[in-house]
């Protein structure tokens, strides 16, 4: 009889990232400027990648990555590279920046340097999913649950010249939802006992 493992893909959310718009908000996309990143674990807290950067937009932009990768048996990698940076002119003037993808030349706002893996690239390039597309059943109920409650006190209004307001046809949805996630729980359970 064959074995079946569970695969979960990676997540975004446990690989290091580098944002364009985190590079904005600190001024390094004017002229040539140089920096650090410190990346923290979301899983442990743990600092685990101090990558260095240098990021030209005068004449070719780009940005160089510096960055060292420990392996599996304590062996220490340097990688320097460079990634492309791509830009889009503003409708009011201007120019919006945004990564060049090193492996497929996509253009994106975040980098990803996936778990495991030793180069940044984009998130369909690292096959990442989101944490929030990998949750069981019960989990997205107790999710939803939570959802429902912040979003009963916030509303203050339920109807607006007869009519349900968008926050109240939120929640009914909401509702909805918790109600199908609820019976298919207890549907579940039922089958458990039945077995034993």
């Amino acid at each position: 009889m064959g074995r079946y493992y569970y695969h979960r893909k990676a997540t975004a959310d446990e690989s290091c990232r580098l944002k364009m718009s985190d590079l904005k908000k600190d001024g390094m996309l004017s002229g040539c400027v140089s920096g650090t990143r410190v990346w923290t674990s979301s899983r442990t807290g743990k600092t685990t990648n101090i990558i260095g950067l240098a990021v030209d937009v005068t004449n070719e932009p780009h940005a160089k990555l510096t960055y060292t990768v420990t392996d599996k048996q304590g062996n220490k990698t340097d990688y320097d590279y460079e990634v492309s940076l791509l830009t889009t002119p503003c409708y009011y003037g201007g120019v919006r920046y945004w990564f060049g993808c090193p492996h497929c030349g996509r253009r994106i706002g975040t980098l990803y340097l996936a778990p495991g893996d030793v180069y940044f690239k984009c998130r369909h390039c690292n096959n990442l999913s989101y944490r929030s597309r990998s949750r069981s059943g019960i989990e997205l109920w107790g999710h939803i649950g939570r959802q429902i409650e912040s979003l009963r006190g916030q509303i203050k209004r339920w109807t607006w010249r007869s009519r349900p307001t968008r926050k109240a046809r939120r929640l009914q949805t909401l509702e909805r939802k918790a109600g199908i996630l609820g019976s298919q729980a207890i549907t579940q359970l039922d089958r458990l006992r039945a077995k034993f």
